[in-house]
């Protein structure tokens, strides 16, 4: 499971949030914004190739 919360750990250290309150709601934000992200890209391309 800890692949799927990477983006928004790795951003929290690009950033250097290091206050466990701060990192867990950005890591929180960042992952939402990431993985609707991925979804929607997947949805527009099967929806392209018609799947």
């Amino acid at each position: 499971m800890n692949w799927f919360l990477w983006p928004g750990g790795r951003l929290c250290d690009l950033l250097k949030l290091n206050n466990a309150d701060d990192r867990q709601a950005f890591r929180l934000f960042a992952n939402m914004i990431f993985w609707s992200l991925v979804i929607v890209l997947v949805a527009v391309v099967a929806g392209i190739v018609g799947f």
